[in-house]
C-alpha cells in the first residue's frame, strides 16, 4: 500500500519537477562520464600527465558530490513544505510520523532511481564527446575509445547511496521533530527576514559593500608585486571576505532599493512597476540567504570558466616559448652532429635542418641590468643577424634588417619596459670593441630554444661577431611527420653525460650540458595539464550553474500557483493578456537578473587582479577581457535557458489552473 502511495505520488509530482529531474540526472551523468575518463587507460597513456587525470577527477568529484547534496536536500526540503498540509492532514487523520517518513523516502528513493539508468547512457555519451575533445586536442588519427567499465557504474551507485543516504536521514529527521501545527502552515512560512531596522539593514548593505571593496584590493595587491609569490592566507583570507560580501550585498541589497524606489512617485506609479517591486522584494526578503548562495556559486562559476580559458592560453603560448621548431638541441657538440641527424632520419623525415652559434658577450651589459631576473647564465648570448633571421624563417616570421652600428634585443615580455627606459644599454661596446645603437626591444615570438638560461638574446650584426668567443652550438631540425613523447625520450638518451658528480651519499650524479626540445612532447605534456584544467573548471562551471538554474526555476515555478490570485485580479481589471506576459516577463527577469548582477562584477575585478599572474605568458596584455566576455556570454546562454523554462513553465501553469485559456473572463 505504501509502495503503491509513493508511485501514485512521484508521478503526480513529475510535472512539477521536471527541471530537477533533468538537472540531477546531468549532474550524475558527468560524474559517470568523468569516471569513464578517469578508469581509461588509453586516455590515461596518452601523456605522462594524464596518469594525473584519474586522481584529480576523483578529488573533484568528492567536492562535486558535496555541492549535489546541497541540490537535492534543497529540493527535498521544497518538495517537503509544498506538501507540508497533505502531510499534516495524514497526521489528523491518525496516521504516524513514521508512515509518513517511510513514505517521503519512498517517493525520493524511487524518483532518484529513475534517473540512474538515464544517468549511465546519457554519461557514456558525454564520455564519447568528451573523448573526441580530448582526441582533438592532441591531435591523433584515431579516436580514443572509451569502454563501459562496471567500476564506474558502481562507483555511481556509491556517489547516489551517499547522497540520498545523507539528505534523506537530515528529510527524516526534519519530519521527526515537525508538529502538525508546523506542517499545516509551513507551505506559507518563508525564511525569516534578516533585518528589521532600516538604520541596521542600511549599515550592513555599506559594510558588506566596503568588505568586497577590501577584498579586491588585497587581491589585487597579492597578484601585482613583481618577483613575489602572492600569500596564500591572503588569497583565503580575500575568498572568504568576497562570500561574506556578496551574502551581504544580496541580503541588503533588495529591501535597499525597494525602499529608493518607493520614494519616488514618479517610479512608483510608471507602468506595473509598484506590482514587480512589492512582488520582488517579498520574495528576495523571504529567501535572500538562498539568493546569497546562488550569488556566491555565480561568482565561482564565472571564476572557474575564465581560469579555464587562461590556462589553456597560457600554455598555447609556452608551447611557442619553449618549442616552435620540431626538435632543439643547444649547446651540443658538433662532433656529434651527424649522429643526431641519422638517429632523427630513423624516424622521420626531415625538412629542414640549421646548426647556428652562439656568442659570449662577456662584458653583460644587459645581464647587468636584469640582475637575478635574466636567468642563471653568467654572460650576454649574441647571434648573428643571418642566423637569426633564418631563426625567424623556421619559426615563419619575417626578417628584420639592423645597420652596421645598430643591434636588437629580443627577449620575453616582462623584460620589455625595464629594457625600453634603460638608458645604459642604448649603447653598447662589445669584448671585440663593437660600439652599437639599441635600435629596438621586440618581445613578440622569442623561444627559449634559443638559448637556454636566458630570457633575452642579443642581435648584432654578422662582421660584429668577429672575434667573439662561441658559447654554444645548437641544432634546430623541422620535420614533415609529427614529432612524439616517446621519441623525446628515446632522444634524450642519446646525449652522451658531460659532467658526472659524487655526491655526500656515495652516488655518482651524470647530466648533460645540451639541452633537448622536442615540439610533440611539450605538446602532450601541455595537452595533458589542459585536459586536466580545462576539464575541472568547466565541470564545476556546469555543476554550478545547474544548482543555480534548478533552485530558481523551481523558486518562479512556485509562485505560479502562489500569484496566480493577482493575476487573475489584474486580469478582472481590463490588464491584456499581452500586458500580463509581459509582466510575467519581468517579474521572472528581475528575479534571474539580481543575483547576477554582484557577481559580475566581483569575478571581473577577480580576473582583472589574476590576469597579472597570467599577463606574461598571454598573447597581449588585454586579451583576458575578451576570454571574459566570450565565458560571461556562454554562461548566460545556459542561464537563460532556464530562465525561459521558467517563464513558459509560469504561463502554462497560470492558464492551466484558469481552465483553459490564459485567463478565464
Amino acid at each position: 500500500m505504501l509502495g503503491k502511495l509513493a508511485v501514485r505520488n512521484v508521478k503526480r509530482s513529475a510535472k512539477d519537477y521536471v527541471i530537477y529531474f533533468i538537472t540531477v540526472v546531468l549532474a550524475f551523468s558527468f560524474l559517470f562520464a568523468f569516471n569513464l575518463l578517469g578508469s581509461s587507460s588509453e586516455i590515461l597513456e596518452l601523456s605522462d600527465v594524464m596518469n594525473n587525470f584519474a586522481i584529480v577527477m576523483h578529488v573533484v568529484n568528492i567536492f562535486i558530490l558535496f555541492v549535489v547534496c546541497f541540490l537535492i536536500n534543497y529540493t527535498i526540503k521544497f518538495m517537503f513544505s509544498k506538501r507540508s498540509l497533505e502531510f499534516g492532514t495524514y497526521l489528523l487523520l491518525g496516521i504516524k510520523k513514521k508512515q509518513i517518513s517511510n513514505l517521503f523516502t519512498l517517493e525520493n528513493v524511487f524518483l532518484g532511481l529513475l534517473t540512474i539508468p538515464l544517468a549511465i547512457f546519457v554519461g557514456y555519451i558525454l564520455s564519447l564527446l568528451m573523448s573526441f575533445i580530448i582526441t582533438g586536442l592532441f591531435e591523433l588519427e584515431s579516436i580514443v575509445h572509451i569502454t563501459f567499465s562496471i567500476e564506474a557504474v558502481l562507483l555511481l551507485f556509491a556517489y547516489f547511496a551517499f547522497i540520498y543516504v545523507f539528505v534523506l536521514f537530515l528529510a527524516r529527521r526534519r519530519i521527526r521533530k515537525v508538529k502538525i501545527y508546523d506542517l499545516l502552515y509551513l507551505e506559507k512560512k518563508n525564511e525569516e527576514k534578516q533585518f528589521r531596522k532600516n538604520k541596521v539593514r542600511n549599515v550592513s548593505f555599506f559594510v558588506s559593500l566596503g568588505l568586497g571593496i577590501l577584498a579586491m584590493a588585497l587581491f589585487f595587491q597579492e597578484f601585482h608585486r613583481p618577483g613575489v609569490d602572492p600569500s596564500m592566507a591572503t588569497v583565503l583570507l580575500c575568498i572568504v571576505l568576497i562570500i561574506f560580501s556578496i551574502y551581504g550585498v544580496v541580503i541588503t541589497l533588495a529591501d535597499f532599493l525597494l525602499k529608493v524606489v518607493l520614494k519616488s512617485k514618479k517610479l512608483k506609479y510608471q507602468k506595473d512597476y509598484l506590482f514587480l517591486v512589492r512582488t520582488f522584494s517579498s520574495k528576495v526578503k523571504t529567501m535572500s540567504f538562498t539568493l546569497g548562495t546562488i550569488s556566491v556559486l555565480i561568482t565561482f562559476t564565472l571564476i572557474a570558466l575564465n581560469l579555464s580559458s587562461l590556462f589553456k592560453a597560457m600554455f598555447d603560448y609556452q608551447l611557442e616559448l619553449s618549442a616552435p621548431y620540431d626538435i632543439s638541441v643547444t649547446e651540443i657538440d658538433e662532433n656529434e652532429i651527424p649522429l643526431y641527424f641519422d638517429f632523427i632520419k630513423e624516424h622521420y623525415t626531415i625538412e629542414e635542418e640549421f646548426v647556428y652559434h652562439g656568442y659570449t658577450e662577456s662584458n653583460r651589459n644587459v645581464s647587468k641590468v636584469l640582475g637575478e631576473l635574466g636567468g642563471w647564465r653568467e654572460y650576454d648570448q649574441v647571434v648573428k643577424l643571418s642566423d637569426y633571421n633564418k631563426l625567424l624563417e623556421l619559426k615563419g616570421d619575417k626578417p628584420l634588417q639592423l645597420e652596421q652600428d645598430e643591434y636588437l634585443i629580443h627577449a620575453t615580455r616582462e623584460f620589455e619596459d625595464i629594457l625600453t627606459n634603460t638608458s645604459s644599454i642604448q649603447e653598447i661596446i662589445l669584448p671585440n670593441d663593437e660600439v652599437l645603437k639599441l635600435k629596438d626591444v621586440v618581445t613578440d615570438g622569442y623561444t627559449y630554444a634559443w638559448g637556454t638560461g636566458y630570457g633575452f638574446l642579443l642581435v648584432v650584426p654578422d662582421d660584429a661577431v668577429e672575434g667573439l668567443a662561441v658559447e654554444s652550438t645548437n641544432l634546430i631540425v623541422d620535420t614533415k611527420e609529427e614529432t612524439t613523447e616517446e621519441f623525446a625520450k628515446v632522444f634524450e638518451r642519446l646525449l652522451v653525460p658531460d659532467i658526472c658528480e659524487e655526491e655526500d651519499d656515495g652516488y655518482t650524479v651524470c647530466y648533460s650540458l645540451a639541452n633537448v626540445t622536442v615540439r610533440g612532447s611539450v605538446e602532450a605534456t601541455n595537452n595533458g595539464f589542459i585536459t586536466i584544467v580545462s576539464f575541472v573548471c568547466f565541470y564545476i562551471a556546469f555543476i554550478f550553474i545547474s544548482v543555480v538554474g534548478t533552485i530558481l526555476a523551481i523558486q518562479g515555478l512556485s509562485d505560479s500557483s502562489k500569484y496566480k490570485y493577482r493575476y487573475q485580479v489584474l486580469s478582472k481589471l481590463g490588464v491584456k493578456e499581452s500586458e500580463l506576459d509581459k509582466t510575467i516577463f519581468r517579474q521572472l527577469f528581475v528575479f534571474f537578473l539580481f543575483p547576477v548582477i554582484y557577481p559580475i562584477i566581483i569575478s571581473f575585478f577577480t580576473v582583472f587582479s589574476l590576469n597579472h599572474l597570467f599577463q606574461f605568458v598571454l598573447t597581449t596584455d588585454t586579451v583576458y577581457i575578451l576570454y571574459y566576455f566570450i565565458n560571461l556570454l556562454v554562461f548566460l546562454l545556459i542561464y537563460i535557458i532556464y530562465f525561459l523554462t521558467t517563464y513558459f513553465g509560469f504561463k502554462r501553469n497560470i492558464g492551466d489552473s484558469q481552465g483553459g485559456g490564459f485567463f478565464a473572463r
